[in-house]
């Protein structure tokens, strides 16, 4: 059995690495807990129902509300990576029959572990592994399972149908509909704010795009923002705003054509959700091409 002891980073991160522990729990068979889901798990269809196409996935470790409640309180005391590196150094020599539970520590600077290597599949299968990290990956049965995952994280009809609602509307005027990310909040600070650009900036790069196209083409832009967007730097562009709601934001943009934003999961999930076509904005000066455009597979 697998379980994430850890949460990191906000929805598009740990959608990225839920689905890559469902597909690699699918494709050799053990049980998955991922308690760090527990935040977002109202949202989507498996996760809210607890049914996960017959796979032994779920979001709490045990069954029992207080059971998982002081389970809870002991993963935290394990949680700071010095006490959960020291734990695992502590368990490592003991003979491996000995061994009641692997550790697997992975911080920013280690790079990608391949679950799909055989060792781990086997400590899966065989004991406990509790993983710290969030570069946990098997590329190969994500793609192999990508349908799957993609039914299991549907939002819930209060959502999907609020974004087949939003999207409609667009389309009734639309003939492409480009999805807009436009990501405030922390990324003010992110990365010193390298990808914090304002709204003319967005504006000049849709600009761009727009111009792709013969001018009969009605293109018209959905604005997904944690923000509230002043539209008057769009003056000439057919826009839209999304409804603000993250997960309904994150759908529509999966419904639209085409993707542009800043490297983000959150629109790389929704590329890969939707099979979109997505371009990620790396500097407000950029030269924007539809060649640009690809659908994130995660590969």
């Amino acid at each position: 059995m697998v379980i994430l002891v850890k949460s990191f980073g906000q929805l598009g991160n740990r959608l990225f690495l839920f689905a890559h522990l469902i597909a690699n729990a699918a494709e050799h068979g053990y049980a998955l807990a991922n308690p760090c889901f527990g935040r977002y798990a109202r949202y989507f269809v498996a996760p809210t129902s607890a049914d996960f196409e017959g796979l032994p996935v779920r979001i709490p470790v045990l069954r029992r509300a207080w059971q998982e409640r002081l389970l809870g309180g002991l993963l935290r005391l394990v949680q700071p990576p010095r006490v959960f590196q020291a734990l695992a150094a502590a368990i490592r020599p003991l003979p491996a029959s000995a061994q009641p539970l692997d550790l697997l520590y992975l911080d920013d600077n280690t790079g990608t572990f391949d679950m799909h290597e055989a060792r781990f599949v086997a400590a899966a299968r065989q004991r406990v592994v509790l993983l710290h990290g969030w570069c946990f990956r098997d590329r190969p049965s994500f793609l192999k399972h990508a349908a799957l995952i993609r039914r299991l994280f549907e939002p819930v009809p209060v959502h999907s149908q609020a974004v087949a609602a939003r999207i409609a509307t667009c389309r009734r005027t639309a003939e492409v509909l480009v999805g807009v990310h436009i990501r405030r909040g922390d990324y003010a600070t992110f990365a010193d704010g390298q990808y914090y650009y304002d709204n003319p900036q967005y504006a000049h790069l849709m600009r761009q795009l727009l111009s792709q196209w013969s001018s009969s083409t009605r293109v018209e832009f959905l604005l997904c923002s944690d923000e509230t967007l002043d539209l008057s730097a769009f003056e000439g562009l057919r826009v839209h705003c999304a409804s603000g709601h993250f997960v309904e934001d994150l759908y529509a943009l999966a419904a639209c054509d085409y993707v542009l934003g800043p490297p983000s999961s959150f629109s790389m999930w929704s590329s890969f959700y939707g099979q979109t076509p997505l371009c990620h904005i790396h500097t407000p000066n950029q030269a924007i091409n539809l060649a640009d455009f690809a659908v994130f597979l995660d590969q």
